[in-house]
């Protein structure tokens, strides 16, 4: 698509990853100025085009493991001879992986009007190529609590259910008593003895059902030992066989749990972004902080995750004030090449190579420039050609 500039009714707004061509006879036909604020763009007839910034994102694995004391814990050694085993309810984080990346949206601070000079006897032709999609970016809320990060979701911690992690500790809580009750009739010199049995329910103590899950775990490997000899001389295949092994082992350490208890792991995946600022002197951000005992926290001095860029800065040219011209014409960046390194206490988790396109010098085009392709991706100059 080809738009004539000197019968623009108005405005047009260019949006990043876009490829602009111009053609001009003249240098002195174009008129580029840098735009602060909508107002400056009141009875304007041009195109606005935005420099590209780069906008980094940390994406975090974080490890959650959670033990669990079997509730016949106590028992383990007596009835089982285990002294190995889980006594309390714990919680250990730690870092799994990490991965950096970057991606590229309009710099607000480095918008730009092209108006043709109004004298000019020439022409000046503008292509756009092709529009890639916009990418979207997800911020964090810094109202949230605690400060600056999302809630911790109550689903991350999961709650001790023996019904769910110990099911063989619930599967009979309570077993069937018959009591017998002998009760005397006596008429004249007659006596006569009436017996009643009355049935009642009584829960098990927790002894009790350690032996009895003692006694389920003998058994169970009793049975494995009998099948594998062939005690019950029946030829069974070798796919049947194994599945009846499998049960039993599944039995058997469904029984054990509740004396050796349940480690649980799950993977929380965390994400953070933030802009380079320029003429920052360190280019260290804190991302987050983090303990072993309690996962994600707010960063502090010894706890800490962050991002250090490894680059030569140059001095950043900072192109025209806003509202005045640019003294050559189109306004472009060379970006800045770097190493952005993810690092907890000094030691490196990752690293990888990026361009960092705010941290680079604001340059124009020379004077008498015959054709140009300007890629908005980059906020570089894809080809010049001058005569």
């Amino acid at each position: 698509m080809k738009t004539r500039l000197i019968n623009l009714p108005g405005v047009v707004a260019i949006t990043i990853i876009l490829t602009l061509l111009v053609h001009s006879d003249l240098f002195a036909q174009l008129r580029v100025t840098r735009v602060s604020a909508p107002e400056m763009l009141t009875g304007k007839n041009g195109i606005v085009y935005s420099l590209p910034r780069t906008l980094v994102h940390v994406d975090l694995w974080i490890d959650k493991t959670q033990q669990f004391a079997g509730p016949l814990a106590e028992f383990a050694e007596e009835f089982m001879g285990m002294d190995d085993v889980i006594t309390k309810n714990t919680v250990n984080f730690s870092i799994n992986n990490a991965c950096l990346w970057t991606s590229v949206e309009p710099d607000p601070g480095q918008v730009y009007l092209i108006e043709k000079e109004e004298k000019s006897q020439g022409e000046i032709w503008i292509s756009f190529g092709k529009t890639s999609p916009v990418i979207s970016i997800e911020k964090f809320d810094k109202t949230v609590s605690p400060k600056g990060f999302a809630d911790w979701d109550e689903d991350l911690y999961m709650v001790q259910d023996p019904g769910h992690l110990f099911r063989k500790y619930s599967e009979a809580p309570a077993r069937d008593v018959i009591d017998t009750i002998i009760r005397k009739v006596s008429i004249d010199t007659l006596v006569i003895e009436e017996k009643i049995l009355k049935h009642t329910l009584v829960e098990y103590t927790d002894r009790e059902k350690a032996r009895e899950a003692a006694g389920k775990i003998r058994q169970i490997e009793q049975d494995k030992y009998n099948l594998l000899i062939g005690y019950q001389e029946t030829a069974y295949s070798l796919e049947a066989l194994a599945f009846m092994h499998n049960k039993l082992e599944e039995q058997r350490l469904e029984y054990l749990k509740l004396f050796t208890g349940v480690s649980v792991t799950e993977t929380l995946k965390f994400d953070y972004h933030f802009y380079p600022e320029i003429g920052k002197e360190k280019q260290e951000y804190a991302l987050a902080g983090f303990s072993k005992n309690a996962g994600i926290t707010e960063p502090g001095d010894e706890n800490a995750i962050v991002v250090k860029l490894q680059a030569e800065i140059p001095d950043t040219i900072p192109g025209p004030p806003a509202g005045e011209q640019a003294t050559t014409g189109l306004v472009y960046r060379i970006p800045v090449s770097a190493v952005a390194v993810l690092t907890y206490q000094e030691k490196e988790i990752v690293s990888k190579p990026v361009e960092i396109l705010q941290l680079g010098m604001l340059l124009t085009l020379p004077a008498g420039f015959k054709r140009v392709e300007f890629n908005l991706e980059t906020g570089t100059l894809k080809t010049v050609i001058i005569e």
